[in-house]
């Protein structure tokens, strides 16, 4: 390799969310620097595939399905990670959800978005605050605490949390997620701080728009994705694999003074706010 501190060979790196759209590319590009991958997600068959394209790319690969919800699956995922590689590198927590709906109804806004169901007019449940926040900040919690004392004992380890724009802005209709993105950048900073002396580092990516199945109803109706783009100053949406090569940086050596940072990938949308 051109640049050796790029070279992931002999790292493992756990992906969740890896079946499809940001945790599959991110498991895709990380196997291409060199990282054995463990793709976790809850359909046994899209992790299936994620992983046999890893192991096309010369690289091993783990399908373990998983609620990363639920620390009793979590645990099985690291046990599993163990018994088959002996160590734990690399986390990339991107397991999430959004659900888009404002807090409670607004009297006399109808929104003109054939995708938004029933539910949009009913008041937020106790039940919705808690499926995002479990599935967008539980798990990373979860997850990073299985992991951690893995790293501590081997002194180095590269953890990298997926965030948002949302997290960094309020949005309109996105309170759950944009709520739980801001908690995942907390998480980060204070985490950061506890290992920055064991060669650990934590850090965040906070993606604008990207081609993904969450952001499918935008690019695919003319209208949305025609007023998405003019609000991007580079009048695109993100390419995946530029996610995946961000996360390479942040998983190798090449990264090993950065810490606790939350490094926007937006095409400029956060650089022009307030303009």
């Amino acid at each position: 390799m051109a640049l050796p501190e790029f070279n992931l060979e002999g790292r493992v790196a756990i992906v969740t969310g890896a079946s499809r759209g940001i945790g599959k590319a991110i498991a895709l590009t990380l196997a291409e620097a060199g990282a054995d991958i463990v793709a976790a997600a809850r359909t046994a068959k899209d992790i299936e595939q994620t992983a046999s394209e890893v192991r096309d790319l010369g690289r091993r690969a783990l399908a373990v399905p998983t609620n990363v919800q639920k620390d009793k699956d979590v645990q099985a995922m690291v046990q599993r990670t163990m018994a088959e590689f002996q160590k734990i590198d690399i986390l990339v927590n991107n397991a999430g959800v959004a659900i888009v709906k404002p807090l409670v109804p607004i009297p006399g806004f109808a929104p003109d978005a054939p995708w938004l169901g029933p539910d949009f007019f009913v008041p937020t449940s106790d039940e919705e605050w808690r499926y995002v926040l479990d599935s967008n900040l539980t798990s990373a919690f979860l997850c990073t605490r299985a992991v951690a004392p893995h790293m501590l004992n081997q002194k180095w380890g590269r953890i990298i949390n997926i965030a948002s724009v949302e997290g960094l802005r309020g949005v309109q209709f996105h309170s759950l997620y944009s709520t739980s993105k801001a908690a995942i950048i907390g998480l980060t900073r204070s985490l950061a701080l506890e290992w920055a002396r064991s060669n650990i580092t934590v850090n965040a990516i906070a993606p604008g728009a990207f081609h993904t199945d969450m952001m499918a109803p935008e690019f695919e109706n003319e209208v949305l994705r025609e007023r998405l783009l003019k609000s991007i100053p580079m009048r695109r949406g993100g390419d995946l694999r530029e996610l995946g090569l961000l996360a390479v940086y942040l998983a190798s050596d090449a990264s090993a003074y950065v810490t606790g940072q939350t490094i926007v990938i937006d095409g400029g949308v956060t650089t022009s706010m307030g303009r």
